[in-house]
């Protein structure tokens, strides 16, 4: 191994403290679990099991913190994978080398349970019975009877604006209430329209009338709130998104604005249900609500953003 080579990664080093991170993310999830009475929902934002745009921009982030994360959780959590009843209905074509819908979901999951030794709960959503229901129908026995648990959500139309709808037995009430049985649910999602905001709602809904005080929050890598939305670094997070929306809230921090809906959904639907000590109700911005350290631990914010504006030539 030259001399050269270990300069330059002992010099990577000083980017960007990976095992602070990991500590950090670990201690906020605990932190929170343990100040929640019933559920933690916690919303992953981006992919579940890796981060390749991250390991880019920060060197010696590794794309697979998240997985060394999750592994370190196995005990304390479980997972849902969100999709959309569409994908299935319509076996849309995924990946790079366009693999049938179907197909990718059941990858997905296996491949969730093969690194993280947790099985995961398929949980389709935004399903119409009128739509091809036999389709969906069809599908879940197949899965079932794999070795995958899979639940129902249905269309919701008028979400997050019509609250008497929602609140009603036609609309939260219509779905399927999934048992958590660990104290944390970490929420992901197969392709677009996932709806797993949404699933989270409702499942706190229903466990509060089952007597669980359940809380939600948000876990993701970018884009860092203290810095500013024309930073390089959320800049080429952004453009990454699809030109992702970022503004400044109130208190002058970076935040998506998808967030921001989140919050104010959860406020608007759910403030008059759960107890005032409810996690939810100590958020007074955005920020509040997500579990971001990725800050705390770049130890050389200029090369970073020297990188962060290499991606976005790209």
């Amino acid at each position: 191994m030259s001399e050269d080579f270990i300069n330059k990664n002992k010099k990577m080093d000083n980017f960007f403290d990976k095992n602070k991170y990991v500590e950090l993310v670990l201690s906020k999830i605990r932190e929170r679990a343990e100040k929640t009475k019933g559920k933690l929902y916690i919303d992953i934002n981006g992919k579940l099991l890796k981060d390749d745009f991250a390991e880019r921009i920060f060197p010696w982030y590794e794309s697979d913190l998240k997985k060394k994360i999750i592994i370190a959780l196995r005990h304390e959590v479980e997972i849902l994978v969100c999709v959309n009843a569409s994908v299935i209905i319509e076996n849309t074509p995924m990946t790079k080398k366009w693999t049938p819908g179907v197909q990718h979901i059941d990858f997905t999951l296996k491949r969730i349970e093969t690194v993280t030794g947790i099985k995961p709960n398929l949980v389709i959503t935004n399903i119409n019975p009128e739509d091809m229901y036999d389709v969906i129908y069809n599908f879940e026995k197949t899965f079932q009877k794999k070795w995958c648990k899979v639940w129902e959500n249905y269309l919701k139309r008028w979400f997050p604006f019509n609250k008497s709808y929602l609140l009603s037995e036609n609309g939260f009430w219509n779905d399927d209430h999934i048992p958590i049985m660990k104290k944390i649910a970490l929420i992901t999602w197969i392709w677009e329209e996932s709806w797993k905001f949404a699933t989270a709602v409702w499942q706190i809904y229903q466990d509060h009338w089952i007597g669980l005080e359940s809380s939600y929050c948000m876990f993701q890598t970018l884009p860092l709130s203290e810095v500013d939305s024309e930073n390089p670094i959320n800049q080429a997070w952004a453009k990454r998104r699809d030109n992702e929306s970022l503004a400044l809230d109130d208190f002058w921090e970076t935040i998506e604005e998808s967030s921001q809906d989140n919050l104010n959904t959860l406020n608007d639907l759910l403030w008059d249900v759960i107890e005032k000590d409810n996690l939810i109700k100590s958020y007074e911005k955005t920020s509040d609500m997500i579990i971001c350290p990725t800050f705390e631990c770049i130890k050389n914010i200029e090369e970073v953003e020297k990188l962060a504006k290499k991606e976005m030539e790209k």
